[in-house]
């Protein structure tokens, strides 16, 4: 990722590749279904409390995100909404063009913020927690660690199936939540019981980070300074909450704080999946509240907009009328 963004910048030809970053969406999914084990719904309640810290979370991280972008990286209203939502990349690019944001700032302020997140969160874990992140330089070669011909064609079907559904739906992040939702359902009905084989995973860390630091291209370091510079503030506000929101939620919902903050980060949900995978951290929890938070900012995020700009546009005398509209 950070090779990449810097070969980026520098004006070196990088692009992401597409359709290797589809398939490896794809089997990030098929990985993560293999979490969502029978003992893992026990724990619904507790995830439904947690889903209201990622919702407070979200309010008070856009607001603050909000007044960043409009201070100090001197935006419009528009283009700093969109701009500050903890995710949606893709959905905020488009609904920002649509409602009149400048489309060139928006993306550089969410891949600012994802760039800071995926490297900022392991390097916390490792100096400041002390977590001990297991080697990828020895992989077990054990046969047995490898799904048999059977699983495999069980997991190709669900990753293949699930990225046509996707396609047909044309949901944000299908490509990953339903070969998840498919491969959740093999697992748990104990037709697969072998996880996908670690060299896999390292393949697809490795395409995802570089297609992170692959969206910098185009972007020179003068006409993005300001943003970044909001970006960075903006960012080091939303994991400062969502490091103190763990602490302070994470005892009374008798969950991990790491697991919590993981959660809450607000990285992309393929990202931090990867991350959670890494640290053996509570994936099938952290991957649900991911989900939530994207699907609330795809549905809430532009409405809310709308919303809020039509009470702006009323006078006083209208907003205590509302039958005179």
């Amino acid at each position: 990722m950070i090779f990449v963004s810097a070969c980026a910048i520098l004006g070196v030809p990088v692009r992401r590749s597409m359709p290797l970053r589809n398939i490896m969406i794809v089997v990030l999914g098929i990985l993560l279904g293999s979490f969502f084990t029978p003992g893992v719904f026990s724990d619904l309640t507790t995830w439904g409390s947690a889903l209201l810290v990622m919702l407070v979370y979200v309010i008070v991280t856009t607001t603050a995100a909000v007044l960043i972008f409009r201070r100090l990286g001197y935006m419009d209203a528009t283009t700093a909404y969109f701009s500050s939502t903890p995710g949606g990349l893709g959905i905020m690019v488009i609904a920002g063009e649509e409602a009149g944001a400048d489309s060139r700032l928006i993306p550089i302020a969410h891949a600012t913020r994802v760039f800071l997140v995926v490297f900022s969160i392991p390097l916390y874990f490792v100096t400041v927690v002390g977590v001990e992140v297991p080697s990828i330089s020895t992989f077990s070669t054990s046969a047995t660690s490898y799904p048999d011909f059977q699983e495999f064609i069980l997991l190709a079907s669900c990753g293949l199936m699930g990225f046509w559904l996707a396609s047909r739906i044309d949901l944000a992040f299908g490509r990953m939540l339903i070969p998840m939702v498919l491969s959740g359902v093999v697992y748990y009905l104990d037709l697969v019981t072998t996880p996908l084989p670690t060299p896999l995973i390292t393949v697809a860390q490795v395409v995802i980070g570089s297609a992170i630091g692959a969206q910098f291209r185009g972007m020179r370091l003068l006409s993005m300074f300001r943003v970044g510079i909001a970006a960075i503030g903006a960012t080091a506000i939303m994991l400062a909450v969502a490091a103190g929101f763990a602490k302070l939620f994470s005892p009374i919902l008798d969950i991990s704080e790491d697991a919590l903050l993981l959660a809450l980060a607000p990285g992309g949900l393929a990202e931090m999946s990867l991350i959670a995978i890494s640290m053996n951290s509570d994936t099938a929890f952290i991957a649900t509240l991911h989900i939530f938070r994207i699907t609330m900012i795809a549905a809430a995020g532009p409405t809310l907009f709308r919303l809020l700009r039509n009470l702006s546009n009323k006078t006083p005398l209208e907003r205590r009328n509302p039958s005179n509209d």
